[in-house]
């Protein structure tokens, strides 16, 4: 199965850091199926665009990832993959508080076929598997073997594979030379990139000298 991991563009600024989430559940997808990576601030798409996407390259899964300030755009996007039949996954802090809007149990249209509440390192491969029978589940919660919410360990954090991933698309400046004048790093610097979630956020460091 193909899936797309797709982050919207924030709608305030051109300026931002990738998301670490989508590389996270990128190393944490079980063998058998590949991931294709797209950061809406990068890679700019409209509804249109990432519906025409998902069908020409055979997208089976897409999973969203969002905070308050994207939801809106993460919604329209979601809306328009599901309208050509292909299931979406959404994440975050906004849709861990706000699962029944998302699902569209509070009145309101239905956005996600499921949603990951808090961290999804222990229910991604679960998600993966529902989705590839065909039997998502509503709702996908991390929680230990008392009910309770559990938090993942980092003494063995994933290893991200950064030298095999392609990072073309964060390379901004080859994309838009005028954003030289609006970011303070030059060319082949490395960039942070964070791991938002309701918990803890984790610093990673990437290069993206290419």
């Amino acid at each position: 199965m193909r899936i797309l991991l797709y982050n919207p563009d924030n709608g305030v600024t051109r300026n931002f850091m990738p998301h670490l989430w989508m590389f996270l559940l990128q190393a944490l997808t079980p063998p058998g199926h590949e991931v294709v990576l797209i950061d809406g601030n990068a890679q700019p798409m409209d509804e249109a665009g990432i519906a025409r996407f998902v069908r020409e390259q055979n997208i089976g899964l897409v999973g969203i990832g969002a905070m308050t300030r994207m939801i809106a755009k993460a919604y329209r996007m979601a809306d328009a993959i599901r309208a050509v039949g292909v299931p979406v996954v959404m994440g975050g802090p906004h849709v861990t508080e706000e699962a029944d809007e998302a699902l569209g149990r509070n009145g309101g249209p239905r956005h996600a076929d499921a949603v990951a509440l808090g961290e999804a390192d222990e229910t991604w491969p679960k998600i993966v598997a529902d989705a590839a029978r065909g039997q998502l589940k509503d709702v996908y919660a991390p929680v230990d073997a008392f009910g309770q919410e559990s938090k993942p360990s980092l003494k063995e954090y994933p290893a991200i594979p950064w030298d095999k991933i392609n990072l073309d698309q964060f390379n901004l400046f080859q994309k838009w030379p005028s954003a030289r004048s609006s970011v303070s790093v030059m060319a082949g610097a490395r960039f942070a990139s964070f791991r938002w979630s309701p918990g803890a956020a984790v610093l990673m460091a990437a290069s993206f000298a290419r």
